[in-house]
């Protein structure tokens, strides 16, 4: 026999983009959503679960596309070395807190990319397996690095051997195997570096760490597993490569040329700015980020510039999805932050949320699961005290959000 509960709405927006409506009814049938209905023309049965909404505005799990959930985020100078202070189930456990800290901010939905010795793979078995709840996690594994590339940084001595952080790859047969080896372990989405910024010049701040040929076989490798392929990216040939390699996602990608960007619609590759963590860098000063002036110099540049991108990759149709680069900068909790962000650069408030909904979905390749309140979909949402369209930046205030539900379920958000 199904199981019904009903949704008393005062105010409702689905994430589907159009207008937000009032006094409704929401329908749940054994976890996923079934019909939405006017108050007055509904008739809810004698003794059934009602979740009473009336004075509260509900909304889709919010999503974050681009997250690294086994770090805290914040001023901390050297992750790595902060994380070589514990085991691998102390990080773990962290890793564990972390997610819960997103889903209690109404987060339903996360994709990680990229933890060391598989942590987010432990972390999001276990949640899936019922044992722990937590919100939906998509992970990458370890990142997949050229030596000496962005996520291969000379933090050691030459002498010492720190494994399990990432996948250092060099040459397409050892990319392959190196997408090969993420798989097996259990990846949704392989993490890559084709492109990172370059503080020597501030005319092409961008220089590139992998090939074409490396590029397309790690894409080649996760489209024949249905999984897909996530590229840090800063600028250049570095991200026309990636596009024309089959790259579902670029991000950041500070600096896109319109040559690029009309690749990306007919491609339909997706775009996560990650604006905040680029806003967050400079709100916290030259001392703290420690980089000497170079650096500091290119940071100003990709804030100053961040914007243009954004504003003619939204002209010309890119999907662009919210992600917030929580754990490095960011704290998990701030996500909502990139909603406020894509605001500033020119979305409106609904914009912003269905970036942070329907269209982070679908990057996450679960577009026909989550995302929306829609007949069918599972039932992932959140209770919301105040007007959120008015003023997003309710969004960040824990009280505000009242309730936090995923397949129907209310999830305990206490940490």
């Amino acid at each position: 026999m199904a199981t019904e509960q009903f949704i008393r709405v005062g105010t409702l927006i689905d994430g589907s983009g159009n207008e937000a409506t009032n006094d409704k009814v929401v329908t749940i049938r054994d976890g996923r959503f079934a019909d939405i209905a006017d108050a007055a023309s509904s008739s809810i049965p004698s003794g059934a679960e009602v979740i009473d909404a009336s004075e509260l505005t509900v909304m889709p799990g919010l999503i974050d596309a681009h997250t690294h959930i086994h770090t805290p985020g914040g001023p901390i100078d050297n992750y790595a070395l902060a994380q070589l202070k514990g085991t691998v189930g102390k990080l773990s456990l962290e890793t564990y807190k972390h997610a819960l800290t997103d889903l209690a901010m109404g987060y339903t939905s996360i994709r990680s990319l990229s933890s060391p010795s598989y942590v987010d793979i432990a972390v999001r078995d276990i949640i899936d397996s019922g044992v722990l709840p937590g919100p939906r996690l998509r992970v990458a594994g370890q990142g997949l690095t050229a030596t000496g590339g962005h996520m291969d940084k000379g933090w050691w001595s030459p002498d010492l051997s720190v494994p399990g952080r990432t996948g250092v790859c060099d040459g397409p047969w050892e990319a392959r195997k190196a997408a090969r080896t993420q798989l097996k372990w259990g990846a949704d989405v392989l993490k890559i570096n084709p492109c990172v910024g370059d503080y020597r010049n501030l005319e092409t701040p961008w220089r590139q760490e992998m090939t074409f040929e490396e590029i397309s076989v790690i894409c080649e490798e996760a489209h024949w597993a249905g999984k897909t392929v996530a590229a840090h990216t800063a600028g250049g040939q570095g991200i026309t490569d990636s596009i024309r390699a089959g790259v579902n996602s670029l991000e950041h990608a500070h600096w896109l040329t319109d040559e690029q960007i009309e690749m990306m619609v007919k491609a339909g590759t997706f775009y996560v700015p990650t604006l905040i963590v680029n806003t967050r860098s400079v709100e916290l000063g030259a001392d703290a980020k420690d980089i000497g002036s170079d650096g500091w110099n290119w940071l100003e540049k990709v804030y100053k510039d961040k914007w243009e991108t954004l504003r003619r990759a939204k002209d010309a149709g890119v999907k662009i999805a919210a992600g917030t680069d929580a754990g490095f900068v960011v704290p998990h909790g701030e996500n909502a932050l990139e909603i406020l962000e894509l605001v500033k650069g020119g979305f409106t408030v609904m914009e912003a949320l269905v970036a942070a909904t329907q269209t982070a979905a679908e990057c996450l390749k679960m577009g026909d699961q989550v995302g929306s309140i829609q007949a069918g979909k599972r039932a992932d949402f959140i209770l919301v005290n105040g007007d959120v369209l008015a003023d997003p930046s309710v969004l960040l205030d824990r009280p505000n959000i009242v309730a936090v539900y995923k397949d129907g379920v209310k999830m305990a958000t206490a940490l």
